[in-house]
């Protein structure tokens, strides 16, 4: 830890409480971008894809019960603090900061630029108990809420599984969710912002990718490029039908690109691009 991160590092620990019912804290270990292979290994490289700036890590310890450990990370911003959440759903609501996961002794939520995970060796009654309260606690704590990615805004709301869009900057985390092509075609980058969405639909479920880049030059670029290498036998500009029988659809939007996946039938799948288009348009005027 350098001494310009001491401050922010001692004020996230305020966040965290000493104790919890009987059990007690033992002494912080703070990581950052670089260090954090230290103490997290393989998925180190999520959050640094998240541009993390800083994680504290608080153990609490009560004899003859099983250990709980709070990490809680600065990711920087509200968005990419809501973005690490999104990489994993798996779990229930669990009603703590601005969005929660629950399961099997495992609690993650996001609250401004934080991201929190709160988890015991062992799940059991009391357990369990404590590790949402600390979450709850912690949640608190922080003072205030963030706002989400504004990419958020230009989904259209039919069909939407709101609950399950995730927000990211490079391909491997979108292959993660949806795998689209083992090299960036899409031109992510890094510099790139995306959020996936899944949509229901009356032949199962489609996928929306709305890709925000640094400028227009880089989102043509993207978008030439995704076409060649997806969409190389498309038979008019925009719109293919792949092997699997659905339908694949790209527009690009100024500094957006836009990309339909699994669609239904053609008709879907550009009335998905005309909609997001239009909001697009419409938060532009605002």
């Amino acid at each position: 830890m350098t001494a310009q991160s001491r401050p922010a590092a001692g004020r996230m620990a305020s966040f965290i409480p000493k104790t919890i019912g009987p059990w007690l804290s033992e002494a912080d270990h703070v990581y950052d971008a670089e260090t954090i292979f230290q103490y997290i290994d393989g998925a180190g490289e999520v959050y640094r894809s998240y541009n993390m700036k800083l994680l504290v890590s608080r153990r609490f310890h009560k004899d003859g019960r099983p250990d709980i450990v709070v990490d809680l990370f600065d990711m920087g911003s509200s968005g990419d603090a809501f973005g690490v959440f999104t990489h994993d759903f798996d779990g229930e609501a669990a009603g703590v900061g601005q969005g929660s996961i629950y399961k099997a002794g495992l609690m993650s939520f996001w609250k401004d630029r934080y991201f929190g995970s709160v988890s015991t060796e062992e799940e059991n009654q009391d357990t369990k108990a404590a590790v949402l309260e600390l979450g709850r606690l912690i949640a608190s704590a922080i003072p205030k809420e963030g706002p989400k990615p504004k990419l958020l805004s230009y989904l259209p709301a039919a069909g939407l599984d709101a609950g399950r869009v995730s927000y990211f900057h490079n391909h491997s985390v979108l292959n993660y969710h949806f795998f689209v092509a083992d090299g960036d075609i899409l031109l992510l980058e890094q510099t790139a912002s995306a959020v996936l969405a899944p949509y229901t639909t009356a032949g199962g479920k489609s996928f929306l990718l709305v890709v925000g880049y640094p400028d227009e030059a880089k989102a043509a670029r993207a978008y030439e490029s995704f076409a060649k290498n997806y969409m190389p036998d498309a038979k008019r500009a925009g719109i293919v039908r792949t092997e699997d029988k659905k339908y694949t659809a790209s527009a690009r939007a100024g500094d957006i690109v836009i990309v339909v996946f699994n669609a239904d039938s053609d008709p879907f799948a550009m009335n998905q691009l005309a909609s997001v288009q239009e909001l697009i348009e419409t938060a532009n005027k605002k």
